[in-house]
């Protein structure tokens, strides 16, 4: 894992016009917690920019007053307009003791199922993790290229020494979706009959059979007159 350097000086004064005055001269308020007692200090602004600004999981190494602490970024506040970073908190790492982090997840490599019109998803950009500071990866990188149409990958499947990942292991991270297709509908001609339909009830009967039915009544007529 990538250690960032930080030069700091402590803070002797802690009020609102002293932390104005820091920033003023291009430098950023920082706190660091969790050893014996709360450390103030802090460093140029320029100094955080490789632990702030990058994808990937990086550890500070904070030196104040000729100590070293390893710590963690836990808060950082922004200001809402120029982005401008503001005040960092620090959370100090202890060799013997593990810790909640997130760590970025990178998946790797073009899946299979992607060149047969596939769409690859992924539901996680980070993953909560527990463990000692020397098992934390900068960023957890799962190779993909064998997932075909309708894979998935799920959190049981990734495996890390001294790592507990605090996701769900039926959870998926990554699928290759099958895309909704249009079906064109073909329409099917009607099997034709040896036998003509008969006509629909209240139907007009063939021209055929009213002529019969015309020099049927007729001869009737003709009939009776003899």
């Amino acid at each position: 894992m990538e250690t960032i350097v930080i030069n700091g000086t402590p803070r002797t004064e802690l009020g609102k016009k002293a932390t104005r005055a820091l920033r003023r001269a291009g430098n950023v308020p920082c706190n660091l917690y969790g050893g014996k007692e709360t450390l103030n200090f802090y460093a140029p602004v320029a100094s955080f920019r490789k632990l702030i600004y990058t994808p990937d999981f990086r550890m500070a190494e904070i030196v104040v007053g000729g100590k070293n602490y390893k710590a963690i970024i836990k808060d950082s506040q922004f200001e809402p307009v120029k982005d401008t970073l503001l005040h960092l908190d620090f959370q100090e790492m202890i060799d013997t003791k593990k810790v909640k982090v997130s760590v970025p997840l990178r998946l790797k490599g073009t899946p299979k199922g992607i060149i047969e019109g596939g769409v690859l998803e992924q539901a996680f950009r980070k993953l909560q993790l527990f463990a000692l500071p020397k098992d934390i990866p900068t960023v957890i990188e799962i190779d993909v290229t064998d997932m075909g149409l309708g894979s998935i990958k799920r959190i049981s499947e990734i495996q890390l020494p001294g790592v507990t990942l605090l996701h769900g292991a039926n959870n998926p991270f990554a699928k290759v979706m099958i895309p909704r297709q249009v079906k064109e509908e073909v329409p099917t001609a009607a099997a034709a009959t040896p036998d003509a339909a008969a006509p629909a009830a209240g139907a007009a009967a063939p021209a055929g059979a009213a002529a019969k039915a015309d020099d049927k009544k007729a001869d009737k007529k003709d009939d009776k007159k003899k």
